[in-house]
This record gives C-alpha cells, sequence and structure tokens, in this order.
C-alpha cells in the first residue's frame, strides 16, 4: 500500500468519525442536561457534553487549516475564560460566578468543535448534518410547543411550581418544553428558525413555510404575553406576505386581482357601516380589570361569592379599578419598569468598572447584595445580553460585540453575489438580535447562543471558499 493511499484511507476514516460524532451531538443538543443525566454533586454528565469531550481533540487536530480569524476568535474566547478564572479566584468562587464561568468555557468549547469539524468534514458535509440537526431541533421545538399548548402539559419545574398559585389564564398554555419559561422557549424557537433559515436553503425558498412558522411564533408569543416575541413575528408575518407578493408580482394582473380589490372595498364599507367593539387593547382597558374579581360575603353560616362589580358600589368600584391600574402600570414590580431598572443598574456597573467589569456573576451578586441603585425587587439577571456582558466581562464584553459586527460587515460586503432570500435571512436576523437578547432573564448560558456567531463565522467562510477560486469546494 502506497504512502499516499494510507494517508488518504486515515483521513477518510477520520472524517466518517468526526460527521457521525458531530451527528450525535447535533441530536442530543437540544436536550442538553435533562437526556439521561448523571450528576456527580457539582458536575453532571449528560450526553450532549460526553459528545463534545470526545469532538473537542478531534477538532483540534485540524488546526492547521483554521483561517486566521478562527484563530484569533477562539483564542479570544479562551483568554476571556482564563482571565475570568483568575477573577473568581479572587472572589473564592461564588456558585453565580462558577455559573458564568461554566458558560464561557462552553462557550468555547462549541467554537472550537464548530470551526474544528467545518475544518475537517468541509463544506457539504458540515451543511448537510448542520442542517438536519436545527431541522430536528425546530421540530422538537414545534412538536413540543403544540402539545403543551393544545394540552397545558408541561415539565414541572420553577414555573409550573408558581402558577399553582396564579388563576388559569393564557401562560398556562403557553410552551416551555425543558426551559421552564416561556420566553426562554421563544427565543430558543425564534432563534433556531433563523439559523436555519441561514443555512437551509430549501426553508429559505419555501415562503410559505416560512409564514407558518411566524404565523405558530406568534399565536405562541400571544399566550406567553411574550410583546419581543410578538414583535419579531408580527415583523416576519409582514415581510412574508409582502415577499411572497413580490416573487409573484409578474403572474399578478389587473384581472386575476380585481376580486380581492372588490371584496376589500365592500369589507371597508363593512366597517365604516357598521360599529366596532374596540376592546380592552383600545378602549378602557383599566375597567376590565374589575372582571377578574370575587368578592366573598359572610352572610351568617353561610360564604356568598359574588362578581365584584354586584358587591361593590360604584364609587368603591372605580376606586378599585383605580388601584389595579396603578399596580399593573406603574408599579416597579412591573415588567416594563423591572427591565429599566435592570438595565439602569448594568449601566451603573459598567461605569463603576469599565475595563474589567465586575467578574464572573458579579451583576447577580450586586443585586443579592442590594448594591444596587434601582428597585429590582428579587431579580438578578440583566434581562438583556449586552448589558449582562459588558458589566461583568468589561472589555472583553465589548470585544464580543467587535467580532459580531465585523463579521455582519463581511456578511453584507457580499450582498450583490449571495441569494436575495439569504441577504434578507441576515437582515432579519440582525433586526431581531436586540429583541431577542431581551427576552430570557440571562443570555449567555444558553447553548444556541455558544453556536450563534461561531455559526455566522463559518456561514462567512463557507460562503468566501465559494467565491474564492483558491478555496476548496466540496
Amino acid at each position: 500500500m502506497s504512502l499516499d493511499l494510507k494517508l488518504f484511507q486515515e483521513n477518510s476514516i477520520k472524517i466518517k468519525i468526526t460527521r457521525f460524532l458531530f451527528f450525535c451531538w447535533l441530536l442530543t443538543l437540544p436536550f442538553g442536561s435533562n437526556l439521561m443525566q448523571l450528576s456527580l454533586g457539582y458536575f453532571t454528565i449528560y450526553p450532549n457534553l460526553v459528545f463534545s469531550l470526545i469532538l473537542l481533540p478531534l477538532a483540534l487536530i485540524s488546526l492547521k487549516k483554521w483561517s486566521k480569524l478562527n484563530y484569533v476568535f477562539t483564542g479570544f474566547l479562551a483568554c476571556w475564560f482564563i482571565v475570568e478564572i483568575v477573577l473568581g479566584n479572587q472572589i473564592n468562587f461564588p456558585k453565580e460566578a462558577i455559573f458564568d464561568l461554566r458558560s464561557l468555557l462552553m462557550q468555547t468549547i462549541f467554537s472550537v468543535i464548530l470551526i474544528g469539524v467545518y475544518a475537517v468534514v468541509g463544506i457539504s458535509e458540515f451543511r448537510k448534518n448542520l442542517i438536519i440537526g436545527l431541522r430536528c431541533f425546530l421540530f422538537i421545538l414545534v412538536v413540543s410547543g403544540v402539545l403543551e399548548f393544545l394540552t397545558g402539559i408541561h415539565f414541572s419545574g420553577t414555573k409550573t411550581a408558581e402558577m399553582l398559585s396564579l388563576p388559569v389564564g393564557n401562560t398556562f398554555y403557553a410552551p416551555m418544553f425543558i426551559y421552564d419559561n416561556q420566553n426562554d422557549y421563544l427565543t430558543y424557537f425564534l432563534f433556531v428558525f433563523f439559523l436555519l433559515c441561514l443555512f437551509d436553503e430549501k426553508l429559505r425558498n419555501n415562503s410559505w413555510l416560512r409564514l407558518i412558522f411566524a404565523c405558530l411564533g406568534f399565536l405562541f408569543s400571544v399566550y406567553a404575553d411574550s410583546t419581543f416575541a410578538k414583535w419579531i413575528c408580527e415583523a416576519l408575518i409582514l415581510f412574508g406576505m409582502v415577499e411572497i407578493v413580490f416573487l409573484k408580482r409578474k403572474y399578478i394582473s389587473f384581472r386575476t386581482l380585481s376580486p380581492y380589490l372588490i371584496v376589500g372595498t365592500f369589507m371597508i364599507l363593512t366597517i365604516l357601516n357598521n360599529p366596532l367593539f374596540l376592546g380592552p387593547k383600545f378602549k378602557n382597558g383599566a375597567n376590565y380589570r374589575l372582571n377578574a374579581i370575587s368578592v366573598v360575603e359572610n352572610k351568617g353560616e353561610k360564604l356568598m361569592v359574588k362578581p365584584a362589580k354586584e358587591a361593590l358600589s360604584d364609587k368603591q368600584q372605580a376606586q378599585v379599578i383605580s388601584y389595579l391600574d396603578s399596580v399593573n402600570t406603574k408599579s416597579p414590580t412591573g415588567a416594563t419598569n423591572l427591565r429599566k431598572n435592570l438595565i439602569l443598574n448594568g449601566i451603573d456597573f459598567i461605569k463603576e468598572k469599565p475595563f474589567l467589569g465586575l467578574g464572573p456573576g458579579g451583576y447577580s451578586l450586586k443585586c443579592k447584595e442590594k448594591e444596587v441603585r434601582h428597585f429590582v425587587n428579587s431579580h438578578t439577571s440583566a434581562h438583556n445580553f449586552p448589558i449582562e456582558v459588558i458589566s461583568e466581562f468589561g472589555v472583553f464584553g465589548w470585544l464580543y460585540f467587535v467580532f459580531l459586527l465585523f463579521i455582519l460587515v463581511q456578511l453584507f460586503k457580499k450582498r450583490e453575489v449571495i441569494d436575495f432570500r439569504l441577504r434578507n435571512s441576515i437582515l432579519y436576523f440582525v433586526i431581531a438580535l436586540p429583541l431577542l437578547w431581551m427576552m430570557p432573564s440571562a443570555f449567555l448560558y444558553l447553548n444556541i447562543h455558544w453556536l450563534f456567531l461561531p455559526l455566522l463565522i463559518i456561514l462567512n467562510e463557507s460562503i468566501q471558499d465559494n467565491l474564492n477560486p483558491d478555496g476548496v469546494k466540496q
């Protein structure tokens, strides 16, 4: 056997093994530590972590094939982790610091795995496996979401424990899957959808399927009462409808359009000639607060339960409505006020330590120790990714966004040579990012965050390889 043939066979075996492990890694990714976990006290072993640790040395073998940007980015992540270990050691590694250090370590490992596997198996195989993995991820989220929406059955957790003391409402039917939070579920749903649109040409080319996913996300976000998710899905629905009309414009004539113009005119006339019920969103929203209240009256040995509108005088009703409305709109514990105060506290932290930041877990520790100027009740997470990483990690947080901005600029420079659907997918993702970053309580610990920037780097390099005549096309 010649030396060249032997090297070819060895490379072929290495590629097959790497591809298989990467495929298994992707299939176990949606479940995280909730699948067949083995707790060892402070450390938990689970399938995705095992595959990560096996893939890591295989990915590192491919270092010679990495680009300069790959080296710089993974080196940056590794330095970030090492510096934060030193800072964590100075405060004796409280659990909040250990939690953030784990996230930084996994962020580095995910980056090495994705970039390394891409270098080993090549563009074609990497993209094929990634698409299958992301499709399975989205499939799991859709199936579990529909089942939870229809039944109100969820995995037990902190959120379900809170529900036991709440009146039954729409949020009881909002999906959570294993994430124990409706906003986290929607973040995963939308993030995986966007990532899939970047790599899956079939999904990008199927406007109606993307519209269905956007409508499903909107339905889930309405039940979850997630304002940011509703905005994102509404925009996706609008963009999707405009895109469908734009693509079909060649086939649209006045003859085919005229029936719709006629019924549209009839609809406008119907609206103008009939009274409308505007609903609580647009008229007297505060008055509806009384509908959910009942009054218990003690009549001798009997207890009588009456609607508040029957038991209270008009003056008393007005007082209750006024009180409930002020609590809902002006209370410091309200969602809008809390988010604002969390951001303001984060800005204070950035001003306090602008270079190295508070250190791992610093934001949570400050809130728990009540070393804040703005009231945040019992909340200890930033609910805002840029504020979260910049306040805790200072210059490393800023540099992360510098890398992100650099990659986005590189992608937009290629706008003339990439398909307009991919260009639109990138644009929609970038527009949605600020809202996605504010949906979960924290973003650094989510595995979709660990995927995000490395996959953008790979997307940029895969486009460049196809444009560069010296690049290796596979």
